[in-house]
């Protein structure tokens, strides 16, 4: 049960480092979205930077039964 729940805590752990990551991105590229929307690129670095943490928790969710 605890290996699990480390793993729980590891994939949010890595999906919310990936959420700021994005923002932070976003921030500092001077991303304003009432400007304009996001465009292809940005949703692409968005998906590389979030996608490693879905990742995980699929892992996580496809092995805590076992």
């Amino acid at each position: 049960m605890q290996s699990s729940s480390k793993g729980l805590w590891i994939s949010l752990a890595l999906l919310a480092a990936g959420i700021l990551a994005f923002f932070l991105f976003l921030y500092l590229t001077g991303h304003d979205p009432d400007e304009r929307p996001l465009s292809l690129a940005e949703w692409v670095i968005g998906g590389i930077l979030i996608g490693p943490g879905f990742g995980y928790l699929l892992k996580w969710r496809k092995n805590k039964g076992r």
